[in-house]
């Protein structure tokens, strides 16, 4: 497995020790219950063989998680079944998904730049920025996301999508970001001058993709009626984070505390009375009534969201001064690599990924998924710096 031979061991341990490290200084952010939607539909999966819930009490079938993490929490749940065995399991697994991921960006930069400097200190960066929240997906999605790319960029149709495939089962936020990756990869390549290009990369990959998310999405339309892709939540994301009394920032987001179905239980109900599938398109239709007759707001909202995404405050967690950090330094890597072709598309990949997330109360969790990328340009910025400063002091 490819992915094992690119491990860098040194950022794995890094990552790993750091993560669990956070345990003890009691700076981890790890919590279960069901008032969190994963675990309660784990708990239902692992208990029942149903994937239904999210809210704590029947709500029905549901698509408001993403499978996979959900079916590794559901494991881990049936497993050792004693909650505190539980969350220590899924921290521990946590940390090998952040020392991985971390471990894994010198050979993307091998690819990019041509060396692993950025990547070393990318990882670096990447791994201290890791904040332990095994209730979410994010280690398991940035991993994903990564080695996603990796696979489109130097491997075939058939590993790509495979890959693709399973990140967007874990992640389907990532769909375009890969989108951007595997049309410039059509374009640019990796490999030798007879590597599939344009149609005949690109449309394989994207059909592999969509043939391993197909019996989620068919299984969404026979229990949602609807064919939701991947997950429904987006109608529900929308109206919580586009009202009256919406803030930017989904830790001050005063619609998530009232009125999400996981904290209001007559919104449950009515979830429960609905169904998923009509519940998410009747609160879509709410939040687009809400913009039309809103738009200075919901533009005000849009341009906090865009910057509290890049440039989180402390509201946020600890990892937001890093975050700081990442994004400076990244901005100024992408300058000094502005003509290399592949620091540019991530660049987009990243820009593109971020989307979603205007739209909705942001959080420093949402972004991690597609840190890496930043953390790599950073490293472009960190490690060119003396030289430019040498440059600079030679000239004058």
């Amino acid at each position: 497995m490819r992915a094992l031979r690119d491990i860098h061991r040194p950022l794995f341990v890094l990552g790993f020790a750091w993560t669990l490290l956070q345990f003890p200084l009691r700076i981890t952010a790890a919590q279960f219950g069901q008032q969190l939607e994963l675990f309660a539909v784990a708990t239902n999966l692992a208990t029942s063989g149903q994937f239904r819930d999210p809210f704590g009490v029947p709500t029905g079938p549901t698509a408001h998680v993403a499978p996979v993490y959900a079916a590794i929490l559901a494991v881990a749940i049936k497993l050792f079944r004693d909650p505190v065995t539980v969350t220590l399991a899924m921290m521990v697994v946590n940390a090998v998904l952040f020392g991985w991921a971390a471990s894994l960006l010198p050979a993307l930069s091998r690819l990019v730049y041509g060396h692993t400097a950025p990547g070393l200190v990318g990882g670096a960066l990447l791994a201290a920025s890791s904040w332990m929240m095994p209730q979410w997906e994010i280690a398991l999605s940035s991993l994903l996301f990564l080695t996603a790319t990796l696979a489109i960029l130097r491997n075939g149709a058939v590993r790509a999508g495979a890959w693709s495939g399973i990140c967007l089962l874990a992640n389907p936020a990532c769909l375009l970001a890969l989108a951007v990756v595997a049309v410039s990869r059509s374009w640019i390549g990796f490999v030798g001058p007879d590597a599939p290009r344009g149609r005949r990369f690109a449309i394989p990959v994207a059909g592999l993709a969509l043939v391993i998310c197909a019996p989620w999405i068919l299984r969404n339309w026979i229990e949602l009626r609807s064919p939701f892709f991947i997950r429904d939540n987006l109608g529900l994301e929308l109206y919580i984070s586009n009202q009256d009394r919406a803030s930017a920032e989904l830790v001050t987001n005063w619609p998530l505390w009232n009125v999400h179905p996981s904290q209001n239980r007559e919104e449950a109900k009515l979830v429960a009375s609905m169904g998923e599938g009509p519940y998410n398109r009747l609160r879509l239709r709410s939040t687009l009534n809400w913009i039309r007759n809103h738009p200075g707001q919901f533009v005000k909202l849009t341009a906090l969201r865009v910057w509290y995404y890049w440039f989180p405050s402390p509201r946020q967690g600890w990892p937001a001064y890093l975050y700081w950090i990442i994004s400076a330094f990244g901005m100024w890597g992408l300058w000094t690599s502005r003509h290399n072709r592949w620091a540019f598309s991530l660049a987009m990949a990243a820009v593109v990924y971020s989307l979603t997330f205007t739209l909705i109360a942001v959080d420093v969790r949402y972004r991690f998924p597609s840190l890496w990328i930043s953390a790599l340009l950073a490293g472009c910025g960190v490690t060119e710096l003396p030289d430019r400063v040498r440059n600079r002091s030679a000239e004058q």
